[in-house]
């Protein structure tokens, strides 16, 4: 009951905060275009608008995109160089968000119909919350090569002393479905610190980590149950997106609706976002 609670809780923060999400939504159109009109031109410039760019809106590709990279070996390394720019910018971007959505989402009486306190939130917290995000990739780092020194001792020998691959398959499976338990778990405890980190407003956000840490283990039916729930309604959607975008390329349909269909996505997924801080903002509050 406390998980419905909880996720109505963030559901009715997500549905009263509609210029926030609306704003998100316009802050990750104009980064998209930022990214994606550049490269765009370069593609254009380069195909000269033959139907070979028809070629690509219907679909993928491989004998195209094989003949253009091999035409131009150096865009490779321009989409590398960009994804990684891109990458870092993005995550300092939602890092910076993040700070002005809690604060609203904290003070959601007072700050419901103004945004000078989001916009004072995002540059109060950005480096509180940017150390924090540090701490927490070394720990994905030791979670993940924990596990991975599992997996390497587990299959010691190889074929010389397993029967066959399935057997080694096997044990790769299982390592990654308890790496992604474990992984699952510190992304919520990450998302735990971050409501703690405004809520107190501490400037060593390692007690804010610790007591993340230990409100989830001492709360975990509720706090991981939720989790699950929602990274569950996050992967339907991924799965409907996937087959509705696959649909829309079998029927030929015009490309304003793959367009379309994927801003939809984008939409859902911010809300999934609000909705998830919102209802740790909840779960922290009625468990206090």
């Amino acid at each position: 009951m406390k998980i419905i609670n909880a996720l109505k809780y963030g559901f009715k923060l997500t549905s009263l905060n509609i210029k926030l999400w609306s704003l998100l939504y316009l802050i990750n159109l104009l980064f998209a275009g930022l990214v994606v009109v550049p490269l765009l031109s370069y593609l254009g410039d380069k195909l000269e608008f033959t139907k070979a760019t028809d070629r690509l809106i219907g679909g993928f590709d491989f004998t195209l995109v094989n003949d253009f990279l091999n035409q131009y070996p150096e865009f490779l390394g321009l989409v590398t160089t960009q994804t990684v720019v891109v990458g870092i910018l993005f995550i300092l971007l939602y890092i910076f968000l993040t700070g002005g959505i809690l604060t609203r989402l904290k003070n959601i009486e007072t700050d419901l119909h103004r945004f000078e306190n989001f916009w004072a939130g995002c540059g109060k917290y950005f480096w509180r919350l940017l150390r924090l995000s540090f701490y927490f990739i070394l720990i994905h780092l030791a979670v993940a090569g924990l596990f991975f020194a599992f997996f390497n001792w587990s299959v010691k020998g190889g074929l010389d002393y397993f029967t066959s691959e399935a057997a080694i398959f096997f044990r790769a499976e299982v390592s990654l479905f308890f790496y992604g338990i474990f992984a699952l778990f510190f992304f919520m405890v990450h998302d735990y610190a971050k409501v703690l980190v405004v809520m107190n407003n501490r400037r060593l956000v390692f007690q804010d980590f610790w007591g993340a840490f230990k409100f989830g283990i001492k709360n975990i039916k509720i706090t991981f149950g939720l989790y699950l729930l929602l990274f569950g309604l996050f992967a339907l959607t991924s799965v409907l997106y996937g087959v509705a975008d696959s649909f829309i390329h079998r029927m030929g349909i015009p490309s304003l609706c793959l367009f379309l269909t994927g801003q939809v996505y984008v939409l859902l997924q911010i809300g999934f976002k609000l909705m998830n801080l919102g209802s740790v903002v909840k779960v922290l509050k009625g468990c206090d």
